[in-house]
């Protein structure tokens, strides 16, 4: 395709240059993002057995404060992601960076579960916005051929480095200190963050190529310039769009593609963030230690990045949507031995393991499957809707766990029940037909 080609039909500037140095550098910072999101979303899952105890509060308490952070991130996703089509990706994850932080910084002094909460509500939804933000500079930072590949390394790889290096941390930090401290170490890298974001990410071309402010041809050349690439002679034809934020995804030619996406993520994670939030207690339960319980969930971790890395390395070779039917399967395989193993912790490191395997590879092809659903004009508003489907399901499964525990269910029954919802998702993953075609006419 020619640059004048790739200009009238929106395609991202990038998609048909070699990525360079200056690329990698922003996929490097994706990957931080995504890391601290591994350990943000984890942190009260390291906490819960300890805080029960300090705090002298049962299941359904904790299942309440393990969900309120996941209910954020719901609200983030649905609210502040479709303002990346409008603002820019960058201001949306410096503001993200800021709620993220302050909310983490609230936890560490909160003293009663009323505050605790509210707290992981605004922490998620910092969290929330900048996930679906950090799926799309992996997205439109790199070309066209690399996109997949990029993409689903992103997701499966920073959110496992993220949960084993919470995970060994606040095993660490809860053998020498308070809980607290575990998300002091949260709001510490948050201000990292900030200023790495701040002084280095620069605005996505992508966006830029598609907006219609008076600068934004000089801004995208800038940024062109800034990579290594040649500039743009000119931006793309104005694209006619519905009124609204929302409103053009639910045309018919999207609709379908919306919803299909939307199902799917809101069923892997339910399930997902059911073991992911309650494993620790899990291990508790079968008689360890709270700091035992935050090791397996970090060495578990060890092999979601081996999985990370495999499904990534088949994400440019493969039908994203078989290879994402297939993992999801796999979880589902897991999530049973999860609740069947006997109490030991090889047995829960192992199955823990598998199962994060599986996970690490559907949420990257699910990923790239969704970033690559939706034309640029419209991205943060569709990616941003499809993260709020799966966050409302990372948020129901915690706290419908919750409660069937507190009303007697085993770990065995819990996890066979969830086990049903990545085998509904790989049915629907695995029917899924893309509609690139129409996308890159937007």
């Amino acid at each position: 395709m020619t640059s004048a080609q790739s200009r009238a039909t929106g395609a991202n500037p990038l998609d048909h240059y070699p990525i360079r140095r200056g690329q990698l550098w922003v996929l490097a910072i994706a990957m931080l993002l995504s890391a601290l999101d591994g350990f943000d979303v984890l942190s009260m899952a390291f906490i819960a057995p300890a805080l029960g105890r300090d705090w002298h509060i049962g299941k359904d308490a904790i299942g309440l404060l393990l969900a309120s952070g996941l209910a954020g991130m719901a609200i983030g996703a649905f609210g502040l992601s479709p303002l990346g089509d409008v603002y820019g990706r960058k201001p949306v994850i410096l503001g993200a960076l800021v709620l993220m932080t302050f909310g983490t910084a609230v936890s560490a002094a909160a003293g009663s579960v009323p505050v605790l909460a509210a707290a992981r509500v605004l922490t998620g939804v910092g969290i929330g916005a900048m996930i679906a933000m950090m799926t799309l500079i992996s997205a439109e930072f790199s070309n066209k051929r690399r996109r997949p590949l990029a993409v689903a390394a992103i997701a499966t790889l920073g959110t496992p480095i993220g949960s084993i290096i919470g995970g060994l941390g606040a095993s660490q930090i809860l053998k020498n200190a308070s809980w607290h401290w575990v998300f002091l170490a949260g709001t510490i890298c948050g201000v990292l963050l900030f200023i790495l974001v701040a002084l280095a990410l620069p605005e996505s071309p992508a966006f830029l190529a598609s907006g219609r402010r008076s600068n934004s041809l000089n801004r995208l050349n800038r940024v062109m310039a800034r990579l290594g690439h040649p500039g743009e002679p000119s931006l793309p034809p104005a694209i006619a769009r519905a009124r609204g934020l929302y409103r053009p995804l639910f045309a018919r030619e999207m609709r379908g593609v919306l919803l299909r996406l939307m199902a799917t993520g809101t069923l892997v994670a339910s399930a997902s963030y059911y073991v992911l939030s309650w494993l620790p207690q899990m291990v508790v339960d079968a008689g360890f230690t709270p700091a035992q319980g935050s090791l397996v969930s970090a060495l578990s971790g060890v092999l979601s990045l081996i999985g990370g890395v495999t499904f990534a390395a088949f994400a440019s070779r493969f039908a994203l949507t078989k290879l994402s039917a297939i993992a999801m399967t796999g979880a589902a395989v897991a999530l049973v031995a999860v609740g069947l193993v006997p109490p030991s912790l090889p047995f829960f490191i192992v199955s823990a393991g598998a199962l994060g395997l599986c996970l690490a590879g559907t949420a990257g092809t699910l990923f790239a499957i969704t970033a690559d659903a939706f034309p640029p004009a419209m991205r943060a508003a569709g990616v941003g809707l499809v993260m709020g489907g799966l966050r409302i399901g990372s948020a129901a499964g915690p706290a419908i766990a919750g409660l069937m525990f507190a009303h007697g269910m085993t770990r065995a029954g819990v996890s066979i029940s969830f086990a049903l919802a990545p085998l509904i998702a790989a049915a629907l993953i695995a029917t899924f037909r893309h509609r690139s075609t129409y996308a890159n006419k937007i």
